[in-house]
């Protein structure tokens, strides 16, 4: 490896194309936001490429972030990743897709509970279910089962966030991809910083920074590091993990890249912290 610390990437997207019962449909089409997807549009991308592309980069563990959106039944995805771990060893968990607010999200969960991977649900609608009786039925349940919920926020949602956080102290409530800050301006930084801090006053949230490259496709390590350093000072070493959102992430840098960026962000940290956010912190909470 080139930068000596091993590393567990918390968000990372395997597919296998030909497999129709699974559905990628956000691979085809021309409106992704955020580029052309024609540099990761290949048939197959799975354990094996990423083992090849992350293989100088100190990568030890994997946790698979939800990909097969197009699925009629998303358990369909859990059960192809629990034989991929079985067979390579990757991956080591896996955030899934369910329905928290549908009639029978308590069943979808213990289906997706039977396989060994899942640790949780990642949710891409609105934040404005957060509000909904259903919905939070469904979260309540998430956490009985000892499931982390995943979400993006955004400043605008931060009070319906912090209302959900607090009345499910149970549930454990991830801000992923950092809460994807759409620019680089010191003030959105500012706005941003403080959704980070409201977040973090609650002592069962975390963060997942990943997913940078996508609204700051030109970056470098140093333009990087003060988004990196920012939920660690939020949250605290023990609250962060890191994702390189691989193989999205290939529309702006190598897989290395992206990693050797993490240790130089982190690099004026204690060895214990960053040993935290680089490993230790995603090895304790996702149980892997």
């Amino acid at each position: 490896m080139v930068g000596g610390t091993p590393f567990v990437d918390t968000h990372v997207h395997l597919w296998d194309r030909r497999d129709h019962d699974l559905g990628y449909g956000w691979l085809d089409g021309d409106d992704f936001p955020f580029g052309d997807l024609v540099a990761v549009r290949t048939a197959r991308f799975s354990v094996p490429e990423l083992r090849a592309e992350g293989r100088l980069a100190g990568l030890t563990k994997v946790v698979h972030m939800n990909a097969a959106l197009g699925a009629r039944d998303p358990v369909t995805e859990t059960a192809w990743l629990q034989r991929l771990a079985d067979e390579t060893g990757w991956p080591d968990a896996a955030v899934v897709r369910c329905d928290l607010a549908a009639a029978d999200a308590a069943e979808q969960l213990a289906r997706h509970r039977a396989h060994r991977v899942f640790r949780g649900v990642r949710e891409m609608g609105p934040a404005a279910r957060f509000a909904d009786p259903a919905f939070r039925r469904g979260y309540a349940e998430l956490g009985r089962v000892g499931g982390l919920f995943f979400h993006t926020v955004g400043p605008e949602n931060t009070a319906a966030a912090l209302d959900l956080v607090r009345s499910h102290p149970g549930t454990g409530f991830v801000l992923d991809q950092a809460g994807m800050p759409p620019d680089r301006t010191p003030e959105t930084f500012e706005v941003w910083r403080t959704m980070l801090r409201a977040l973090a006053a609650e002592p069962n949230t975390f963060c997942k920074v990943s997913s940078l490259g996508m609204t700051e496709p030109g970056w470098t390590p140093v333009s990087r590091r003060p988004w990196v350093l920012a939920p660690i000072e939020a949250f605290g070493a023990d609250r962060v993990f890191l994702g390189s959102n691989w193989p999205v992430e290939r529309l702006y840098s190598s897989y290395t890249d992206v990693i050797e960026a993490f240790r130089y962000a982190t690099a004026d940290l204690t060895a214990g912290e960053r040993q935290a956010v680089m490993a230790g912190t995603a090895e304790r909470v996702f149980e892997i």
